[in-house]
């Protein structure tokens, strides 16, 4: 069901585009202002317990959904609500939407001002560091839109795909949470991305050449001067910037095809297509050997 329910999922939000409206938060603030009023005085509210309950009332409603779905329609029911729980939380938009709007403007005013907000900042001057920034806010938006969904969605289901995009949403939200409860959503947000990016790097690396992209995430850790397990996941955003840069991209299969004066931001997109095409071949496997179901 995991596979299929992430193949149809991907397959309605490509071709019904219009899905992506339903992708709407708005009960969030409503329900931190809730929790605010009517839970604020509890102890510890501000810190640990205030952090656990905003996550735990909206998680306890989803599974309680899940347990009438399945009681009243069986398994269908299950893969109806994580059917619409990955529409719900792939996003907020279609990234190839995002990339494509960017690469076929053919106004450069109006190109600049959306690579702009696909950056999330300043478009740099400088040539080539605007073809790095544009490699990495594109498999940055890859880990949170579609590959820490799909990763968490295949460990923990329909609960490990809303946690994640709940926590994404209250880290880059503007909410009334105490500065000790927005640190913990940051670090519980760069918890669960270290394995997807992990992955992503891995699925990165057999998508194009192992042997640039390895030495691209050690020199990161390097020059880090930190573990494995430490840090954030700027590893992923090196080696995807290297593997592009140095032109190992551009050397490997359908990139040769691309040009064009946003030929980075295109490689980018190509390359996250290939490595979900990895994933999705080894979740087939899984699926196969009786690991996920």
């Amino acid at each position: 069901m995991t596979i299929i329910a992430i193949l149809i999922a991907f397959a309605l939000c490509h071709f019904i585009r219009e899905l992506g409206r339903f992708r709407q938060n708005r009960w969030l603030p409503g329900w931190i202002d809730l929790a605010n009023d009517s839970l604020g005085k509890l102890p510890a509210w501000p810190g640990v317990t205030g952090f656990l309950l905003l996550i735990a009332v909206p998680l306890a409603a989803l599974l309680l959904v899940n347990q009438l779905l399945i009681n009243l329609l069986g398994n269908t029911g299950a893969f109806l609500l994580a059917l619409a729980v990955l529409i719900y939380t792939f996003g907020p938009r279609d990234l190839d939407t995002d990339v494509a709007a960017v690469v076929d403007e053919e106004d450069e005013g109006l190109r600049a001002e959306k690579l702009e907000k696909l950056l999330g900042r300043p478009v740099p001057g400088d040539r080539d560091e605007c073809r790095a920034a544009a490699v990495e806010s594109v498999f940055e938006e890859a880990l949170r839109r579609w590959f820490g969904i799909i990763f968490w969605f295949a460990v923990l289901g329909v609960a490990g795909a809303f946690v994640y995009r709940l926590v994404d949403w209250l880290v880059s939200g503007d909410y009334p949470l105490s500065e000790e409860q927005k640190s913990l959503f940051k670090r519980m947000q760069e918890i669960m991305d270290w394995p997807a990016a992990q992955l992503m790097t891995l699925s990165l690396a057999i998508a194009t050449d192992f042997d640039s992209v390895y030495q691209a995430w050690r020199k990161y850790h390097d020059e880090q001067g930190h573990g494995l397990f430490e840090g954030d996941n700027g590893f992923l955003l090196a080696a995807a910037t290297n593997v592009v840069m140095t032109g190992h991209a551009a050397r490997d299969g359908y990139a040769d095809q691309l040009d064009g004066p946003m030929i980075g931001l295109q490689q980018a997109m190509d390359l996250t297509w290939r490595m979900l095409g990895v994933w999705m071949t080894v979740l087939a496997i899984l699926l196969l050997v009786g690991v996920i179901v």
